[in-house]
Formats: C-alpha cells, sequence, structure tokens
C-alpha cells in the first residue's frame, strides 16, 4: 500500500551518537580548515565545540543543524578511510555554505566574525591570478630573461591583490574575514597553494602547463604577455624514443612515448597534462592549446612491427636469439636485434619520432661526438665567405654534405662506417645562415654573425670574426661609455641618453635599426638628439615620413629643442622638393611620399627616418615599395609597435633598415615565418629575437619608472583638414564681426551668452566638427586619437579618454569598435556607474574608459589607466588636472601619461595660451549654466577670436 503524504514527511525516532547540548544556548559556526579542506563546527559563545538538536533552534541555523546532523547519522553507518576524522569538508557538501552565508553569527578558528559578499552582486566577484615576477632587477625587455621566477596566486576582489586567503571549496574564499565568490576552479582547488614557488625560466612552459590542466579560470599575469584563450589550435604530442640504458647483458631498453615542446621526454607520462602553455616571446602571448595525444598503442604497434622484422625466420618461425620484451612501453631489445633495428629501421622513424639518450649508443657503432662547426671565412661587404666543416671527433665532412646527407638518409655516414645521429635543429639552423655560394664555399649573412658564433668554440670564434665583433660587443661597451651628446633645450633622462648612444652606434658602422621605445619615453626628442650631432655641418637633408596627423607635432617638437635645425614641411600646396632640400629636416606623409615617390627617389638624403614604421607593415602595400626605392646613407624606424600582427610585418621593417638581413620574402618565409607561426618553434624563436636584438632598441615604461616623474604631460598637436579650416574660418568671421556688434550696442555684460555661444561652437568645430556640419567634414583629431589608443592597447596599456562633447563620445566610441578595441563609456545619463569602474579596473580585455570630463573628472578611482588623454581643453585648467588625477592618484603603482589634444589655429589654441599666461581668469568654471559663466574682457573676446 502506497504511503501517504503524512508518512513521508513524518519525523522517526533516532539513535544519534551525539549528546545534545544540555540547554539551548547562542551558537556560532565555525569555519575551520585542514590539510584536507575547510569544514563546519558548532560553537558556543566560549568557542568550545557544542553538538545541539536542531529542534531547538529556527531559520537558517536550525537548517543548518538538521543538515549536519542527518550527514553525521548517515555517515555513522560508513568507514570512510580518507576522511577518519568524520569531518563535513565544504567541497564534499558544498550546499551546506548556502546555510551557513543566512545564519546569525559566523566565525573563523579565531573566533573573528566572518560575513559575506553578496553573491548577487556581479562587481564584488573575485578571481584568482597566477602572478609570475622576475628576480631580476626591472630591465628592457630585450635583455636575457632572469634565470629564476617567483609564482604566486593572489585573489583579485574589489580591484586590489589579497595574498592570504584560503579556499574553502571550487567557488568560494575567505579573505580578510569575508567569503567571497570566484569562478569556479575546478577540483584541485586546495592544491592552489602549491603553485607558489619559484622556478627556472626554462621551466616556466612546463609550470604553466601543469598549473593550467589543474585550475580553471585563473588569469595569467606575466610581464606584457597576453594571454590567448580562445581560438587557439590544439597541440599534438610528438612521439619520442627514448634509450634508456643498455645492461650487463647488452640488452638495449627503448621507451616509446609522446612529447610537447619545451618539456622534457616522459613529461607527459608523469602528469595528467589536457592544456598546454604555448609561449612566444616575439609576439608577447601565452596561447593556451588542448593537448591532444597520438594513439600510444598504435605507436607501440608501429616500432614493433620494425623490430618483429629481425626477429621472424623466413618460415615464420621466430629466432631463439632473438627473443625480445615489452612492457607496455618499454621495449627491451637483445644485441643483435637492437643492432638491426638502429641501422635498419632508426632512420625511418626519426622522420616522425623524436631521439632522446642516442649517446647510449656507442658500442653500436654510433657516433656519440656533438657536431663541432669549423669555419675558415673572409670578409665581404655585407657577408662573409669561405670553407665550412662539421667534425665528428677527428672526422670531418663539408658543411654542405653533412646537410645533403642528413636530408637524404636523417643520419650522417662516416668514414670509419659509423653514423652520426644530428639533432635536426642543429641542421635546420645550419640551413638558416649558412648559403652556397660558388663551388663548394658558404656564404654567412654579417647579420647572423652572433648566431654562428654560438656554433664555435671560443677561441675559434675570435679568430673568425674578430674584426666583425667589435660592432656587437660595442652594444655592451654603451653603458660605460660617458655620452657626449649634441645641445638640445631638454635635459635627457638616463634611459634617453642610452637611446641616443645606441643611434650612434648604428650611424658610426654605417648600419640601420629601429627604436621602438613606449608611447610617451621621447622617441622624437632622441632623434632630434641624434640629427642635432651631425648638423649644420651635414649638407644633404634628411627626410622624415609620417602618419599626417603627426607633421605638426614634429614641427612643434623640432621648435622646442632645437629650433637652429631648418624645416620643410613637404604637404598640401607646399610640396617644391627643390626647395625642401635646401632645408635640413624634411617631414612629409607616407600618402605623399607614395604620390611623388619618382621625386623622392631621384634625390639623396643623409637620413630616411620613418615614424610609426608600422605603416609599411604590408610588404605589397605601395608606401612599403616605395620607401625602399629611396636614397640615404642611413635610414632608421621609429614605432611603438614594430610588429602589430604576424612576423612577416618584420620582414617588412628590415627589407626597409638592412636590406641584407633577411634574404629574400620566400627565403625568410621558409627560414622563420614558417618554422614560427606553424609550429611555434623555441630555437627558431630565440634565434630570430638574437638576430634582430642588436638592431631594434625597445624599452617599456615600466622599465624605466624610476626615471619617470610620477605625472608627464604632452601636448599632441593636430591640423584641421582643409574643408574643416574653411569651415572653422567662416563661423569664426561670422562671430567676430556680431560679437563686435552686439558689444557695441547691447554692451558686455548684456552680450555674455552670445559670447559663450561663439566659443562653444568654435571648439566643437575644432575637435568634432561632424557635430556642426551634419556628418559631412571629418575629425583628424579623432583619427590621431585612435591611433594613439590602438598603439597604447597593442602595448598592454589602459587609457582614461576624456571629452567635453557626447557627439565626441560618440563617435570615439564608434571609431573604437570598427578597430575591435574593448572600453566602456560613461556620461551624465549613466546609470550603475560603478559596476563600469569595476569592469574597467578589473577586466584586462577592456582598454579604454570614455567619459565626458564633468562626469569623471571628480570621485572616482581609476587606477588601472597609466595613460590620460584631454581630447579637448577645458577653460579651466585646474578641472583638467582633476581629470588627469583620476588615475594619478594614492594605488596607482605605475607612472601616468596624460597628453592634451590641441588643434592648432583655434580657439583650443587660444584657451591653452590663457591656461598659462592667465590662470586666474580660469578659477572660475565656465559651465553651461548660464546663471553660472563669468565674464571675459573685451581684450579677452578679441584675443579668442583673432
Amino acid at each position: 500500500m502506497a504511503q501517504s503524504l503524512f508518512d513521508q514527511f513524518r519525523r522517526h525516532p533516532t539513535t544519534s551518537q551525539f549528546a545534545p547540548a544540555a540547554k539551548v544556548e547562542a551558537l556560532r559556526v565555525q569555519i575551520c580548515f585542514d590539510a584536507d579542506g575547510s569544514y563546519l563546527r558548532i560553537v558556543n559563545e566560549r568557542g568550545e565545540v557544542v553538538e545541539p538538536d536542531y529542534q531547538g533552534y529556527s531559520g537558517a541555523l536550525r537548517n543548518l543543524l538538521r543538515a549536519m546532523q542527518q550527514l553525521r547519522e548517515r555517515n555513522g553507518f560508513v568507514i570512510d578511510w580518507e576522511n577518519p576524522s568524520a569531518e563535513l569538508y565544504l567541497h564534499q557538501y558544498d550546499y551546506l555554505l548556502d546555510y551557513v552565508r543566512h545564519c546569525p553569527v559566523v566565525v573563523d578558528e579565531r573566533n573573528k566574525p566572518i560575513t559575506f559578499v553578496n553573491f548577487s552582486d556581479a562587481s564584488s566577484l573575485g578571481e584568482l591570478r597566477l602572478q609570475i615576477k622576475s628576480n631580476a632587477e626591472d630591465g628592457a625587455t630585450d635583455k636575457p630573461t632572469a634565470e629564476t621566477l617567483e609564482a604566486s596566486v593572489r585573489l583579485f576582489v574589489d580591484g586590489q591583490y589579497e595574498a592570504d586567503f584560503l579556499l574553502i571549496n571550487e567557488r568560494n574564499v575567505l579573505s580578510a574575514g569575508r567569503v567571497v565568490e570566484i569562478s569556479e576552479v575546478g577540483p584541485a582547488f586546495n592544491r592552489v597553494p602549491l603553485f607558489d614557488t619559484s622556478l627556472a625560466v626554462s621551466d616556466l612552459t612546463k609550470y604553466l602547463s601543469l598549473a593550467l590542466s589543474n585550475l580553471d579560470n585563473v588569469l595569467v599575469e606575466y610581464e606584457d604577455y597576453r594571454l590567448l584563450t580562445t581560438g587557439t589550435e590544439p597541440i599534438m604530442a610528438q612521439p619520442c624514443l627514448i634509450f634508456e640504458k643498455i645492461d650487463a647483458d647488452q640488452s638495449l631498453y627503448v621507451r616509446v612515448t609522446q612529447q610537447l615542446p619545451q618539456t622534457d621526454a616522459g613529461f607527459l607520462d608523469e602528469f595528467d597534462l589536457y592544456r598546454y602553455a604555448d609561449i612566444n616571446p616575439l609576439e608577447r602571448t601565452i596561447s593556451i592549446r588542448i593537448v591532444e595525444r597520438q594513439s600510444l598503442n598504435r605507436l607501440i604497434d608501429t616500432v614493433s612491427q620494425l623490430i618483429e622484422k629481425h626477429t621472424v625466420k623466413e618460415k615464420g618461425r621466430r629466432k631463439s636469439q632473438g627473443q625480445y620484451i615489452v612492457e607496455g612501453n618499454l621495449f627491451v631489445l637483445p644485441q643483435d636485434v637492437a643492432g638491426a633495428f638502429i641501422y635498419q629501421e632508426l632512420p625511418q622513424l626519426l622522420e616522425t619520432f623524436q631521439l632522446f639518450g642516442a649517446e647510449k649508443l656507442k658500442q653500436y657503432r654510433i657516433s656519440t661526438y656533438p657536431p663541432r662547426l669549423n669555419l675558415n671565412l673572409s670578409h665581404g661587404i655585407d657577408f662573409l665567405e669561405g670553407d665550412a666543416t662539421v667534425s665528428f671527433g677527428e672526422q670531418q665532412l663539408g658543411l654542405l654534405d653533412v646537410i645533403r646527407q642528413y636530408n637524404q638518409q636523417r643520419y650522417v655516414q662516416l668514414s670509419d662506417s659509423s653514423h652520426a645521429l644530428v639533432n635536426e635543429t642543429y641542421i635546420r639552423k645550419l640551413e638558416r645562415l649558412f648559403q652556397k655560394s660558388k663551388k663548394d664555399k658558404v656564404k654567412l649573412s654579417f647579420f647572423d654573425l652572433p648566431l654562428a658564433e654560438g656554433l664555435l668554440d671560443e677561441a675559434v670564434a675570435d679568430a673568425t670574426f674578430k674584426k666583425s665583433r667589435a660592432f656587437f660587443a660595442g652594444f655592451n661597451e654603451l653603458a660605460d661609455k660617458k655620452p657626449r651628446l649634441a645641445a638640445v633645450n631638454a635635459t635627457l633622462r638616463p634611459y634617453q641618453k642610452r637611446g641616443v648612444q645606441w643611434l650612434e652606434h648604428l650611424h658610426d658602422y654605417q648600419l640601420n635599426g629601429c627604436l621602438a621605445d613606449d608611447m610617451g619615453l621621447g622617441k622624437t626628442l632622441q632623434t632630434i638628439t641624434l640629427l642635432s650631432r651631425f648638423y649644420p655641418k651635414e649638407s644633404l637633408p634628411t627626410l622624415v615620413v609620417m602618419p599626417k596627423s603627426l607633421l605638426f607635432n614634429w614641427q612643434k617638437e623640432v621648435e622646442r629643442f632645437n629650433p637652429q635645425l631648418t624645416t620643410y614641411t613637404y604637404y598640401a600646396d607646399h610640396r617644391d622638393l627643390d626647395v625642401a632640400c635646401e632645408h635640413q629636416l624634411i617631414f612629409t606623409t607616407y600618402a605623399l611620399l607614395r604620390n611623388d615617390i619618382e621625386k623622392f627617389r631621384e634625390r639623396a638624403f643623409f637620413y630616411v627616418i620613418l615614424d610609426e614604421s608600422q605603416n609599411i607593415k604590408n610588404l605589397q602595400s605601395q608606401a612599403s615599395r616605395a620607401v625602399v626605392l629611396l636614397q640615404a646613407k642611413h635610414r632608421l624606424a621609429l614605432s611603438g609597435t614594430p610588429i602589430e600582427n604576424n612576423l612577416s610585418e618584420l620582414y617588412s621593417l628590415f627589407r626597409f633598415l638592412n636590406p641584407a638581413m633577411f634574404g629574400s620574402a620566400e627565403q625568410f618565409g621558409h627560414n622563420y615565418l614558417t618554422p614560427i607561426q606553424k609550429h611555434n618553434d623555441p630555437d627558431v624563436i630565440d634565434e630570430l629575437r638574437k638576430k634582430i636584438y642588436p638592431f631594434v632598441l625597445r624599452r617599456l615604461k615600466k622599465n624605466v619608472l624610476t626615471e619617470l616623474p610620477d605625472k608627464i604631460e604632452q601636448v599632441l598637436y593636430i591640423e584641421m583638414s582643409d574643408v574643416q579650416r574653411r569651415f572653422y574660418e567662416q563661423r569664426r568671421q561670422f562671430y567676430k564681426e556680431n560679437i563686435e556688434k552686439q558689444i557695441a550696442e547691447k554692451g558686455l555684460e548684456q552680450s555674455q551668452f552670445f559670447v559663450f555661444q561663439a566659443f562653444n561652437e568654435l571648439r566643437q568645430i575644432a575637435s568634432i566638427p561632424e557635430a556642426k556640419s551634419g556628418g559631412n567634414i571629418e575629425s583628424p583629431k579623432i583619427e590621431m586619437l585612435v591611433e594613439q589608443l590602438t598603439d597604447a592597447a597593442a602595448n598592454g596599456h589602459k587609457m582614461l579618454v576624456f571629452v567635453n562633447y557626447l557627439a565626441a563620445l560618440e563617435r570615439i566610441g564608434e571609431q573604437l569598435d570598427a578597430q575591435g578595441i574593448d572600453y566602456v563609456s560613461m556620461s551624465g545619463s549613466t546609470r550603475d556607474r560603478q559596476r563600469l569602474v569595476e569592469r574597467f579596473q578589473t577586466d584586462s580585455t577592456c582598454k579604454v574608459f570614455l567619459m565626458t570630463l564633468k562626469t569623471g573628472g571628480t570621485g572616482l578611482n581609476l587606477t588601472a589607466a597609466d595613460m590620460v588623454f584631454i581630447f579637448d581643453p577645458w577653460w579651466n585648467k585646474a578641472a583638467e588636472n582633476q581629470a588627469i588625477d583620476r588615475s594619478h592618484r594614492i594605488g596607482q603603482n605605475r607612472k601616468v601619461m596624460a597628453y592634451k589634444m590641441i588643434t592648432q589655429g583655434t580657439i583650443e589654441e587660444k584657451i591653452m595660451e590663457l591656461q598659462q599666461k592667465k590662470a586666474e581668469l580660469f578659477n572660475a568654471v565656465i559651465s553651461a549654466d548660464a546663471s553660472a559663466l563669468k565674464s571675459f574682457s573685451e581684450s579677452d573676446i578679441t584675443f579668442m577670436l583673432e
């Protein structure tokens, strides 16, 4: 007979082994921790553990006590050897935490109160971040990496890092007396503390792969690397053979396994990895790739079938002396079988299998001597040429013959009939470095000398490269030399002096490079200082090519730092190249150079300098083709982002700087592009980094923090387009005439609002002409701003942008959407501002915070930003400073760069001049509220409208 509803819910007598508390008393829920995790205890006000009957309590505490009592009664009939203490662990019974959070008093093991953060508030969610820092002092990123790293997992909540926290279960953390919900980290949550450790740089791939295979939803922070978690291709483990040992019976032990790049052979056997951290130092990325393994049984079968060929007679009967043993993935081969396998089958396997432990094969007439490179080269213009051999012990073969034999049979046959098993990485490196010349000679590029030197004995290298080493060794001596720089109207910071010394060193050796300093570190100043060393003695002009948005910034910077340099801006109606060449510096744009290349290619220049050189990143673009046609004694590239998307951009850059460096585009693709972009070959990446290292100087802002002031302010000048200039002049003249007339008729006081209306419109035409032209005139200022934001975002910066007009806010947002840059936007009508602030502060993908000056100028803490852009100047300098201080305030551990954007020849320049000359005038804020307007004098108004 079916039970009734009341039978289902009737309470049955229990025989609990726990004695109830003598009376109902005030209780506390205590969250405790041990090596196995977090668990619950019920204590009284004195901290004594009690086991009360739930019936004496109500609400959430009653529900919790009842659930705990039921669990203990159920577990009383079960012997759990993994939990002999019978504690109720919250990772096993996570639903108990839902009861706990509603209980009146919750404490920790010291009886300190614990509160629960409101889980429904998304901004209060925390996340675990794995921070990896170098033990070395900060230095330029192109210096060799420090030997050791410090790794630690930190809780990030409310915009702050917390080092002291305990994981309750997969989704909850106890920190500073608060239970904070985090994204689920997985069942290995209680092993998180193990990842706080020191490690060698060479172990970073293994460490991250292990950490990310065990922990979910953990953000990795390492230098300026970007973590790529989506859209990455899986990585296939590569099969390998490990020759482990030869025992007393001369039997060979061979293990079949699989390996991932940058990990030890057998690492996959020892650790359960399903994520692989693919680190690319060139592109500064860490790609998280899913590990795919080949069928180990199939690999074992492949090897087994080849061994079988040498253990069976013609009639199919197995040789008694040819027995071999298989234990899992380990083969034990008798001597005769091992010899046949090595000589006849191993070369075939080496096409797909990597080999480890070859040094143990000496008795099988396998040469265990490492290859040694020998060179006898003479100097050419851009290369060295001569004889190259490879020695194996006392035996010597021609380098080209070694490469040919390896490519044909995967080993090198020596004169004594022994085989040399050569690492494929070594052969491929020889192929990249040495080109066939006439007869059996080889050529070595001057730019590959440091790489070839690494393959030679030190004594041999000294003799071979004595002449060429002076250039490369000179970089290491720059720091010890006292700089003797040309005089400019600026005090160079130490890193800027080093930058000029680097430029001069390249100049003295007739070589060319790329100054790739971060935004705001003074690439233009360093370049002007370099040129000031040679002018006015030098007769040839220097050509500086740039985006049009930078033309007038260069002009202003030269006027500021060395006004003795003569300049000509080749642009618009001023395009007389004969006149231009009478000046020392010629400024032009990529577009004009492309259009007038037939004129420019006929001229000889002292320097050709490309600013924002990423503009030639497309190898097939007209701009890229044009710059290589220019004739110049010296070449220089300036860029904060020399590589934006792929390595082909690097080839395009060096085709301009040092054409002999990489050969043809096909050679570069074969030697570098394919191995790096398709296979992420760490050896080729390292080789390419070493090759370009002397010719690219890159300092990030964080590398020179101690040399920078806390806040750096700079003005960016923008030229109006022709149509914008005509429109501005038309409206300026209109207002000038009418204001003069109205003041004459009504007096100054009665004309204030009309004056403000005039100033307001002219400011909009200067910064956001779309708003006053029906969208027909585009803003050059927005174009320049988006260029700056794009470069800064690519270098890992976060930026604040302050505007005065909603039209600018909307238009800038549209352009950022088009560029794929993540941002948040806030105006006076925005609700839930704190949510936007939290996202910008905590989300590493959110790069820009757009806001109106009045909305974001006060009351916000935005220390995640280290760059600030004032899109259009405000009357009150103090208001601008307040906006900048949103980023530069307590909690900011980086230097802040502040950029004020000024449209030349407009009211914006007048505002800035009055800010500097008549600061007292702007102590009163001019707002849109007519009652708050403060008057200008007639002379001020006349000045603004001139």
